[in-house]
């Protein structure tokens, strides 16, 4: 499964949603930042990576405190009602990554498996985009 969004603002936005619906009151987010890449569709030189990277941080930071900060909704008698002292306690590790992609995952990355997930869709990511794809049932954002 691979979804695309149309700005970082929609992939934050669902991941919050997917995570707070799993009912997890933690999640460490893993995460692969490009230092090195060969030139791609989406990343052709060193200008293109540092723009990714000035992008992605702000990005990750934007995304835990969308986390801590969303409440869980329940049903009680027909009647919608949003607990927001239920928060998920959210931290992240960065890892070193020669993709030109960055990833963002509950789970520890394997770059060649997103890759080759990507590849099986027959769906090419274009510059500025994010999609989540399902990693064993985990959610996995990439952004280009």
């Amino acid at each position: 499964m691979l979804s695309q969004f149309g700005s970082l603002r929609d992939a934050i936005v669902s991941f919050t949603k997917l995570t707070a619906d799993s009912g997890t009151t933690f999640v460490r987010l893993y995460c692969t930042i490009p230092t090195f890449s060969y030139s791609t569709d989406t990343c052709l030189d060193l200008h293109d990576l540092n723009e990714l990277r000035s992008r992605f941080l702000p990005f990750i930071h934007d995304l835990l405190q969308s986390l801590r900060s969303s409440g869980v909704s329940q049903r009680i008698a027909n009647i919608s009602v949003t607990h927001f002292s239920s928060q998920i306690s959210a931290t992240y590790s960065l890892a070193p990554s020669n993709s030109s992609l960055c990833l963002v995952s509950q789970k520890p990355i394997n770059t060649t498996i997103v890759l080759d997930k990507l590849d099986k869709s027959n769906r090419m990511l274009k510059r500025e985009q994010v999609a989540l794809v399902d990693l064993e049932g985990v959610a996995c954002l990439i952004i280009t």
